[in-house]
């Protein structure tokens, strides 16, 4: 197809004409139109590019690459022309007219020149996913347009609310075009549960039916994340017709190479499957595509301002991204959607995405507008407004880190905290080792680039035990901030770093990635006359860690338990070499929820060195730091709806079902929960408990016993997704019985599959706990009955990591399969992922 017969590209006429009469346009149409690829070109053929350069922004690195292919190809130009820049990779130059670059290199680009001098258009591409970047580029380009007449800005969006960017520039013009689609028929086909493997089954099941029924074209799967994917292209492998599929992964983690994968037609006589998260509902076109399975989920990151803690939480999509989805199916001719959800769930879901700006960290975003003189940032027009207390836990962070003035400008530690394009908590321990460790530089930036990456470390399916013995190789008593020095002095000095980290189970492009961070920052510090030294003492080094992270210092409370200024309740991670360890302080690289608060990336810190990260910092922990916040008020702050209050009625009722409320101490109460009445509630495809429920006490009770008393019915929710509390009874267990792992490893493989189990926590009483995994420094193992599913998740959890260490190359490949899927059991629920 001639490209210049895409829908947006015969508009052209219209879209100049808007343009000519108002700096700002907002062109609508729905994805696969053209969007990206021909407004650049018509303002290119219409000479806006010889006036300065047409800039496209976009939000993912593999569009701006492949746009920059595109065009090129299309213009039929080998020189730099067109041409793409994004961090580590520049291919402009001087002749450079039509570039395309991700929003971050925009916002890096508006320091040294804020009234994009050089530019004559801005396109802002993929405006309706109104990342936070989007929305700060959106506001400053608001304020460019007041001072540059000449200057022009169009919006790109496909059909998800366009008229919020007419109305926030003015009533600006809006460019409706439509692009013919062929109808797509929706099915709504929900799994017989809400369980994760009956998804993965209904997945396999509609595939098996579009081979039978031999219908045309190729297969989009959305999933909500990468272990998702990799579970289901698992099973799709093991269908009868998997000779028939060409079977690809899609998701941000993979190099570019492996995402171009998924654009050439399959090999012949096979049928193309992508599976992928949300990056295909808009930012990519995947020719050929006329089916779509729907999961109806994906995952959002959710900050909260008041306690400094993220989490990433999987839920439903909203109706305009569910239809996104339904659209790829119609590109090319008549498509069918799969939604695996009820129809009646898809019109209660809300109609848009929440946008980032409401569930972010907004610390960067204050510290580039203190950095361009904007001083009143409450005022900041944003095209939707972040409210007054996100921008106060950012000012807070901020002034936590120094980085302030009195009167909202950068304080000179501020002023070299902007150099560096990171994070702020990244940014100020460069700084601190800069102004007071110079002898451990080289260390700080090698923790930086880690904590600026995503984690290298890899659990294949099945390889679990094999790579996590590998990966302790590298532990160290001072943490993970340690090991990772050790990992990469091991990587650089690998001269085949790609078999390096395939023996290693690390992500290569990772492992990569990071290095590359690294030398960035070497540059940087570089160019500011700083020479690189290392070798310092590590009390430097991970007091300088801390200063940056200083809201992520913790001070111990009890077993196992901790809290920082502004959280409480947090516990140190299980990939932690910390794990286990309960050192009396540490500093986290950051502190996540998913099962639990979970602190990642802990080293350990001493009592005397606190007064070195920050006068007050001892004092302000031993006092308990800030009155820890309401679960009302974090929820509000997280950008979530508030919970009402508690049902205080002698009965509640979940799911249609009523329950029985019985009297404890006091005033308080707790909802007693038949597991053969609760049950049917739990497995509903769509019920989860609604939040006035989710803090009431409750009682499990069994045809065996009472279980998981005093927890909260949101917590109970979550753990009977992992268990059956009748089917995973044990009335026989290795009581008394000890296992030395040298000598009775296959005894003790054989017996994992216990681990978990349901049982009296003692002979004499109904209560009943969970089996767990213990063992000593001796090698020892043995099983215990635990009151906590948690704790018996962890402990367990902990024994196993130990226990990859006792595996040598003879040992039985039947032990280390069941150790690999008592691993992969225990991780998944530590990670909360169903």
């Amino acid at each position: 197809m001639n490209p210049r017969d895409l829908p947006v590209y015969q508009q052209r006429d219209r879209i100049l004409a808007a343009l000519t009469d108002s700096p700002v346009i907002v062109v609508e149409s729905p994805t696969g139109s053209g969007k990206t690829t021909q407004l650049p070109l018509i303002l290119h053929e219409a000479g806006y590019s010889g006036s300065g350069i047409i800039g496209i922004t976009q939000p993912r690195r593999i569009a701006a690459v492949s746009v920059s292919q595109f065009l090129a190809r299309q213009l039929q130009r080998s020189d730099r022309l067109v041409a793409y820049k994004m961090r580590f990779e520049d291919t402009t130059d001087v002749g450079t007219r039509i570039k395309i670059m991700t929003d971050g290199i925009l916002l890096q680009e508006m320091k040294a020149d804020y009234m994009l001098s050089h530019y004559s258009t801005i396109i802002v591409d993929e405006a309706h996913e109104r990342s936070l970047n989007i929305d700060f580029i959106l506001g400053l380009l608001k304020r460019v347009i007041e001072e540059r007449p000449g200057f022009r800005v169009v919006i790109s969006s496909a059909t998800i609310n366009a008229e919020l960017f007419a109305q926030y520039f003015d009533s600006c013009p809006v460019v409706r075009i439509d692009a013919p689609m062929y109808p797509v028929t929706v099915i709504y086909d929900a799994p017989l549960s809400s369980s994760y493997e009956a998804l993965l089954y209904k997945i396999g099941e509609i595939m098996l039916k579009t081979e039978e029924e031999q219908r045309p074209g190729d297969v989009l799967i959305f999933l909500s994340g990468e272990q998702m994917i990799k579970d289901c292209i698992a099973l799709l492998h093991g269908l009868p017709i998997r000779r028939s599929l060409h079977i690809l992964p899609l998701y941000s983690r993979l190099s570019r190479e492996e995402q171009d994968l998924v654009f050439p037609p399959p090999p012949p006589g096979k049928r193309k499957v992508v599976v992928a998260t949300n990056i295909a509902e808009t930012s990519l076109t995947i020719d050929g595509i006329t089916t779509v399975i729907d999961s109806g989920l994906a995952k959002m990151n959710y900050y909260n301002s008041r306690t400094f803690t993220s989490a990433l939480e999987e839920g439903p999509v909203s109706r305009a991204s569910a239809n996104q989805r339904r659209g790829r199916a119609g590109r090319t001719r008549p498509g069918i959607c799969y939604r695996l959800y009820q129809r009646d769930d898809f019109e209660h879901r809300p109609l848009f995405t929440l946008e980032e700006i409401y569930r972010t960290d907004l610390s960067e975003v204050v510290l580039r507008m203190a950095e361009l003189g904007i001083s009143e940032f409450t005022s900041f027009d944003f095209i939707s407004s972040p409210g007054r207390g996100a921008i106060a836990g950012a000012v807070e962070t901020l002034r936590s880190l120094d980085a302030l003035s009195d009167d909202n400008g950068l304080s000179e530690i501020g002023r070299m905290m902007a150099v560096f394009p990171l994070i702020p908590r990244h940014s100020r321990m460069i700084v601190e080792a800069i102004r007071r460790y110079p002898e451990i530089i080289e260390e700080v930036l090698i923790a930086t680039a880690f904590l600026s990456a995503n984690t290298p470390f890899l659990l294949p399916q099945g390889e679990e035990t094999a790579a996590r013995k590998a990966h302790h190789q590298y532990r160290d008593d001072l943490g993970d901030f340690v090991s990772y020095l050790k990992l990469y002095q091991a990587y650089l000095s690998s001269d085949k770093r790609e078999q390096f980290c395939e023996r290693r189970y690390l992500d290569a492009r990772t492992m990569a990635e990071i290095h590359n961070i690294k030398i960035q920052l070497e540059e940087i510090v570089a160019a500011l006359g700083i020479p690189i030294v290392h070798g310092g003492n590590l009390s430097d080094y991970l007091c300088a860690v801390a200063r940056g992270l200083i809201q992520f210092v913790c001070a111990r409370t009890g077993r196992g338990q901790y809290r920082s200024l502004t959280a409480a309740r947090i516990q140190i991670h299980p990939g932690s070499v910390m794990f286990r360890e309960n050192p009396d302080y540490i500093v986290a690289g950051e502190i996540v929820r998913t099962s639990k608060m979970f602190a990642r990336s802990v080293s350990p810190l001493q009592r005397e060195w606190l007064a070195r990260i920050s006068a007050a910092l001892a004092g302000d922990l031993t006092a308990g730091g800030r009155p820890e916040t309401g679960r009302r008020t974090e929820a509000a702050a997280a950008g979530r709806p508030e919970k009402s209050r508690r049902d205080t009625t002698w009965q509640v009722q979940i799911g249609g079902r009523v329950f029985r409320l019985q009297p404890l101490k006091g005033k308080k109460k707790i909802a007693l929960l038949p597991w053969r009445e609760f049950a049917p509630v739990v497995r509903g495809l769509d019920f989860v408990p609604p939040p006035h429920l989710g803090g009431v006490r409750a009682r499990l009770v069994t045809v065996h016993g009472e279980l998981l008393s005093g927890s909260r019915i949101d917590e109970i929710f979550r753990i009977v997704r992992w268990i059956d509390p009748e089917q995973a009874h044990v009335d026989e267990w290795p009581r008394k019985r000890s296992f030395y792992a040298r000598e009775e490893l296959t005894q003790l493989c054989a017996a994992l599959p216990l681990v978990l189990g349901v049982t009296r926590l003692k002979k004499s009483t109904p209560a009943l706990g969970f089996l767990s995994l213990q063992n000593d420094d001796s090698g020892t193992y043995w099983f215990k009955p635990t009151r906590n599913f948690f704790t018996a998740v962890y402990e367990s959890l902990a024994s196993l990591e130990e226990l990859t260490d006792e595996l040598g190359e003879r040992t039985a490949r039947e032990c280390v399969d069941s150790i690999n899927r008592s691993y992969r059991r225990l991780n998944e629920i530590i990670e909360d992922q169903p």
